[in-house]
């Protein structure tokens, strides 16, 4: 059954904008800055950056990736015209696992070396892939009475298709961090390579809402 007011599709939209600006914002705790009196000269300077640069790496990893997540929902609350208890629990625990998100980051940015420490961070982004995709099948294929009557149906599979993008990520993310494999950081772009690549042409969706 759908939700009655006051607890509205835009009240929802405005508690994620809440919950995602917050999030990405607190993440930039995480880059620290030099106690006073260290930068001295350039060799000060330069040693400052050698010891930062990989976490302000992690911290641009990490926003991009929920700005992909905030992306995604808002294509989602696009062809919904409501929702019910059920999708909206489903939507606010993946908003607790997204607050979880500059805890987990953090670890990365303190490790030098694997790998637990970015395990974390994988099982985080992980965990939000999977609600994503839960969310939506649970939308177009338990519940379709909550979504907009002109979604058709390859919009609505290619829809899915789309989010599993995060999740087989997240899942390879997680493989490569036990295989040791050196370049990790660049899985931070490669959700983006595969929808620039294969999701460019959405099957009857103006392109401005994509």
């Amino acid at each position: 059954m759908p939700v009655k007011e006051p607890i509205s599709k835009v009240n929802l939209e405005r508690l994620t904008n809440g919950i995602y600006a917050f999030t990405m914002t607190l993440m930039i705790r995480n880059i620290q800055t030099p106690p006073a009196g260290t930068l001295v000269d350039t060799a000060s300077l330069f040693r400052f950056i050698d010891t930062t640069i990989l976490t302000v790496i992690d911290f641009i990893g990490a926003f991009i990736i929920l700005g992909m997540f905030w992306l995604f929902y808002f294509q989602m609350f696009h062809r919904m015209k409501t929702f019910d208890y059920r999708f909206l629990y489903i939507h606010l625990f993946s908003l607790m696992i997204v607050v979880f998100v500059p805890f987990t980051q953090s670890f990365t940015s303190e490790s030098t070396s694997i790998k637990v420490a970015d395990i974390l961070f994988q099982f985080n982004y992980l965990a939000l892939s999977i609600l994503l995709v839960y969310a939506w099948h649970y939308a177009s294929k338990t519940n379709p009475s909550l979504l907009v009557p002109e979604l058709t149906g390859p919009e609505a599979s290619f829809l899915m298709k789309k989010f599993l993008v995060p999740l087989g990520v997240a899942v390879l993310g997680i493989v490569i961090l036990m295989l040791g494999f050196p370049f990790f950081d660049i899985l931070y772009l490669f959700p983006f390579v595969i929808l620039a690549v294969f999701f460019r042409h959405p099957p009857g969706i103006p392109e401005k809402v994509v």
